[in-house]
């Protein structure tokens, strides 16, 4: 079931892929490498990616440093409806919303979208499908930074998950114990990388509606198991997607820059000319 499930993913992601998409240049592959080169080139990219990402906040400016500060001004205006959404969740518990609330919460799932995306992954190279098997990378890529991320703030912060009946003001900074690692929420992270990658590389405004519905309602599904408080789910989703944004974004201008670099051969009556175009 589960493998069948990979695979539908897999058909409907590249049944969304935009009309010529078919160029593959960042990581230099063409179409003659060997699928072993092709890995290598990948690889290489995602360790680019990784200083790129991480290093992203010493190239702030006053623009980027105002946004930061604007995430943490919202995160902490949304903390004022942490225990009236939550309540509101818990009055309004049927079987039919823990039914769909299982579902969603395998969308945000780390090892789910994991399996997901090595199996996209796969068949992009197998099938000699570029934009199938970069888009699956990212996303694969965008969660496993965002998810990094989440986790150290989760240790560092150390704050008290609703079903622990504490109050969403309770912390215990730089523990491994499960009941204090509510901030920020896991599954929305996932959620909202995997969204915010697919939004971009697909290009369609109904598959993004329907992409950060399906997110939201992740980060919804979080608040009505109470695994999470509201600012959680809320922090989590902006620095997510912010980090998946940067992916991508830096991915497809490293690929244009290596489209506009290339080396050309041009062959005259009597002589050969080399040249390299950047």
């Amino acid at each position: 079931m589960a493998l069948r499930s990979l695979a539908l993913c897999s058909l409907v992601l590249f049944s969304c892929r935009p009309a010529g998409a078919q160029t593959d240049t960042a990581s230099g592959i063409s179409g003659g490498e060997t699928v072993v080169g092709t890995v290598a080139g990948d690889a290489e990219s995602v360790a680019w990616l990784a200083g790129r990402v991480f290093s992203a906040p010493l190239r702030w400016d006053m623009k980027d440093a105002a946004a930061g500060c604007g995430v943490l001004i919202v995160t902490g205006a949304s903390s004022l409806l942490d225990t009236r959404i939550l309540s509101a969740a818990d009055r309004n518990r049927k079987a039919a919303y823990d039914r769909i609330d299982d579902v969603f919460t395998q969308y945000g799932d780390g090892l789910t979208i994991a399996a997901a995306s090595a199996a996209g992954y796969g068949a992009g190279l197998l099938l000699h499908e570029p934009w199938l098997r970069e888009t699956t990378l990212l996303a694969g890529t965008a969660t496993l930074f965002s998810g990094a991320v989440s986790t150290i703030v989760k240790v560092s912060v150390g704050r008290a998950r609703p079903y622990t009946g504490l109050s969403n003001h309770t912390f215990r900074h730089f523990t491994s114990n499960e009941d204090y690692l509510s901030f920020p929420s896991g599954h929305s992270v996932v959620a909202f990388s995997v969204s915010t990658v697919l939004s971009e590389r697909i290009g369609n405004p109904w598959a993004t509606a329907a992409l950060y519905t399906a997110a939201t309602l992740t980060a919804a599904s979080r608040i009505y198991s109470r695994d999470h408080w509201f600012s959680d789910t809320v922090f989590g989703g902006i620095v997510s997607s912010a980090i998946a944004h940067t992916v991508v974004q830096e991915y497809e201008a490293r690929a244009s820059r290596c489209e506009s670099s290339r080396l050309e051969i041009v062959p005259g009556p009597a002589s050969m000319t080399v040249l390299w175009r950047w």
